[in-house]
């Protein structure tokens, strides 16, 4: 089944975890996240093998093709 998520205008592609996604045309890093329930405090994203500053968030207007990987904070470590 794949996931999609809401368009209200056109919608673009974009590679999300190795898993297509489709979000609308002209949407944020910060749209992205909070349309996945994901809290940016909380992860570190990647945009096509960059990783993006959590300030530049809200600015960075994702492109169709774009690729991201969102890597989430786990608690815990090695005993």
């Amino acid at each position: 089944m794949r996931r999609r998520i809401e368009a209200r205008a056109t919608g673009m592609e974009l590679i999300v975890n190795g898993k297509r996604r489709e979000v609308t045309e002209g949407a944020t890093l910060t749209v992205l996240l909070n349309e996945l329930n994901i809290n940016p405090l909380r992860v570190a994203v990647q945009l096509n093998l960059e990783i993006v500053k959590r300030e530049r968030y809200e600015n960075t207007v994702l492109k169709a093709g774009d690729s991201l990987e969102i890597i989430t904070f786990m608690a815990g470590g090695a005993e």
